[in-house]
């Protein structure tokens, strides 16, 4: 029984918030699933051969795969800023997304194959860029968050430059394609291919909800959390070993969707507080319904033809984060 009210009425209005969220997630995806250049409705799944098909083999995999992008990029990004203590890190601004697009580009351009899959390639890019994360962890003196942060953000410019490199040497048909990706879209995958995304993103997300209260801790400190017995290294580098995995899968699938990283993880600490017993589930839920929402409007603004999710994502994720860094008006971390 919850004796203080301040904190029962934070309970109620995160289950509130988050019950909403579901809702509104649920409309989505169904309005996802029967939109698009070809609309449906629920009779024609009963009825229609062609309709069920489009349904259930395309559409459905690609809404169920852009729920999966959001849900987990949301909580990596809620993780990466506990583990930094700063609200701009995300696997996008520490160099981890990059890396991977670095590895999946240069796949692209080999022509792909055994030897240079584009799944293998981001998430070796990804593991690289973690590597030196973890690297640098020991060798910066006191191990200064800020600093790693920036060294992140270098690292990304780093291979920011490299993917325009990678560009100018490429033909038009693999300056298409690198473009195109980079751009950051939904694809369709098959149903094997979702099942193996949702081990993987599953795997990181419980995992991090397992260790929620250390995240917690984390935010008060290396020193705080080590007194309450929080292994603060070794946190962050399994934290960081198990994301690169699902951050490199996702670039490989989907290209770079940013923004959903930090902005989802930041308004949620707004509305919800700063426990990650809370902030874990609904930051999932709502970058999920971000992703999607976003993918829906890349496919119905200019049918038959679609514009990538990660344009919405950037269009809508940027002034939202202005707006939230004026709400805040202190730090969130």
């Amino acid at each position: 029984m919850i004796k203080d009210p301040a904190k029962a009425k934070i309970v109620l209005s995160t289950r509130s918030l988050f019950l909403l969220l579901l809702i509104l997630l649920g409309i989505v995806t169904i309005a996802a699933v029967l939109l698009g250049a070809t609309q449906y409705s629920p009779t024609q799944l009963l009825t229609d051969s062609q309709a069920q098909l489009v349904v259930f083999e395309l559409r459905l995999p690609r809404v169920l795969f852009a729920l999966l992008v959001g849900g987990g990029l949301s909580v990596i990004g809620a993780a990466y800023q506990a583990l930094f203590r700063n609200q701009l890190a995300s696997p996008f601004s520490l160099g981890v997304s990059s890396g991977a697009a670095l590895g999946a580009s240069l796949s692209l351009l080999c022509g792909g194959g055994a030897l240079f899959d584009v799944e293998a390639c981001a998430i070796f890019g990804a593991a690289i860029s973690i590597f030196l994360i973890i690297l640098l962890s020991k060798t910066v003196v006191g191990a200064a968050r800020d600093s790693l942060l920036l060294i992140g953000v270098v690292f990304s410019f780093f291979c920011s430059s490299l993917l325009t490199l990678i560009q100018y040497l490429s033909d038009y048909s693999q300056l298409f394609r690198v473009t195109r990706w980079m751009m950051g879209g939904v694809p369709v995958l098959s149903w094997s291919a979702l099942g193996i995304g949702a081990i993987l993103i599953g795997v990181v997300v419980i995992w991090l909800f397992k260790h929620h209260r250390e995240l917690d801790l984390m935010l008060f400190g290396d020193d705080i959390a080590a007194i309450k017995g929080v292994d603060g290294p070794r946190l962050s580098r399994n934290a960081f070993i198990l994301t690169s995995v699902v951050v490199g899968w996702i670039v490989a699938q989907c290209g770079v969707i940013g923004f959903v990283g930090i902005v989802v993880p930041a308004a949620v600490r707004l509305l919800v507080g700063l426990h990650h017993r809370r902030v874990i589930p609904v930051a999932f839920v709502s970058g999920a319904l971000l992703v999607v929402l976003c993918d829906l409007l890349g496919r119905v603004v200019t049918p038959p033809f679609e514009v990538p999710a990660g344009v919405f994502t950037a269009v809508l994720g940027g002034p939202v984060f202005v707006l939230l860094l004026i709400r805040g008006n202190r730090r969130v971390l």
